[in-house]
């Protein structure tokens, strides 16, 4: 009997459980969509490039954008909204490596080494610096969908440089020294739609364009100085950096242009934020 009376009680809590469930009705929101950014306002964005599925490195790309999707040696990018229609784009990217050693070669007094002793130095230095400033121009005022275009300009500077220098204790040397430098310049025209998501100060959208970009240098110098007894020798010449096996030049001058539509199209996120 006891079992009967337990058991009809849970049907009638259970029964009861899912009547007060169907007859719930939910608190009445309203979703506001759009967080459009206005005159002073500022943004982090995040790109990812898919265009062009062309390594930057390689001959006859016009891109210029690498990305910066939390990847090392992408670009610092961000806005400032000077109004509601304008906004001042600006990247970054800073980049240098280096290494250096110095040292007394061990001589035969040493382990019975038949090394000459002497010094042996060598340093190696690889920076680059990128600075892309660029304009915006919206459109649509619509909280929901915001169209726009723009220019960016691209000034990049890199260098690279390596010293290797042996001197022995009877005299000897041998010294290499090798220098590239290298400018790039382009600009690039795009144009753009973003999507604002919900009430979230957060937008994604789509990029693309066209780019223009001329490469300056491209060309490494080198220098080398030899002694062995009494004879020395010494030589300066030019070496085409883009060709691993590079002629040896006397002279050399080189530039690079290239120009194309889409090299850089890109999916960005925008995160925006009062000063």
């Amino acid at each position: 009997m006891k079992k009967k009376l337990l058991s009809i009680t849970l049907a009638l809590a259970t029964t009861c459980s899912f009547a007060q469930l169907s007859e719930r009705e939910n608190d009445a929101t309203m979703i506001k969509l759009g967080a459009r950014p206005q005159a002073g306002n500022m943004a982090l964005t995040f790109g990812f490039n898919f265009g062009g599925l062309v390594d930057t490195n390689e001959t006859g790309s016009a891109s210029l954008f690498t990305g910066n999707f939390f990847a090392q040696g992408d670009f610092l990018t961000f806005k400032y909204f000077n109004s509601d229609d304008l906004a001042i784009r600006f990247a970054i990217r800073l980049s240098k490596h280096s290494s250096k050693i110095k040292g007394d070669v061990a001589d035969s007094s040493v382990y019975n080494l038949t090394n000459f002793g002497g010094t042996f130095e060598s340093k190696t230095n690889d920076r680059e610096y990128v600075l892309v400033p660029g304009i915006e121009k919206h459109f649509s005022n619509s909280n929901i969908f915001d169209v726009y275009t723009g220019a960016d300009l691209y000034l990049g500077f890199g260098r690279e440089d390596s010293v290797d220098s042996r001197v022995r204790s009877n005299g000897d040397f041998n010294k290499y020294e090798d220098k590239t430098t290298n400018k790039i310049v382009g600009v690039g025209g795009i144009v753009g739609f973003n999507l604002f998501v919900a009430h979230l100060p957060v937008s994604i959208g789509l990029e693309y364009g066209l780019n223009l970009k001329w490469e300056i240098g491209c060309k490494t110098k080198v220098n080398v100085d030899d002694k062995v007894g009494n004879v020395s020798t010494s030589a300066e010449y030019y070496l085409d950096s883009d060709d691993p096996n590079s002629l040896k030049y006397k002279k050399l001058k080189k530039s690079k242009f290239d120009m194309d539509t889409n090299q850089d199209v890109r999916l960005v996120l925008n995160i925006y934020f009062k000063q």
